[in-house]
């Protein structure tokens, strides 16, 4: 059996929960997810990936990054949010470029995520 017939359920999960720039590519026997989401399906992925593979068997990498909803408030700036939050303001930007079309425009209560 490979590393993505194994891990399939898992990679079901990912793509129900909308995993942000999701991908799994199998190299060598080993399989590796890459993506962005939310800290709370970070955590039910990896409940999951326990479940499939309890000895941690080494033909999984879980690269999928938790990011934070953080909603703007008066006086923000990508700057001044990504130093809060230990990141920059390109990370920030880049991801949310579906939300984000210029960087010095961010408005009160727009929610965006922050890259974990």
């Amino acid at each position: 059996m490979s590393a993505t017939e194994k891990y399939q359920s898992l990679i079901d999960l990912a793509n129900q929960h909308g995993v942000e720039g999701f991908s799994a590519s199998e190299t060598d026997g080993v399989l590796t997810l890459y993506g962005s989401t939310t800290a709370e399906v970070k955590k039910e992925l990896s409940d999951l990936q326990g479940l499939l593979d309890p000895t941690g068997s080494g033909d999984l990498v879980n690269a999928i990054s938790a990011s934070t909803a953080y909603t703007v408030v008066s006086g923000d700036t990508l700057s001044k949010i990504a130093s809060h939050h230990g990141t920059t303001w390109q990370e920030i930007f880049e991801a949310n470029r579906d939300t984000i079309d210029d960087p010095d425009m961010i408005q009160v209560g727009q929610v965006i995520n922050i890259p974990g």
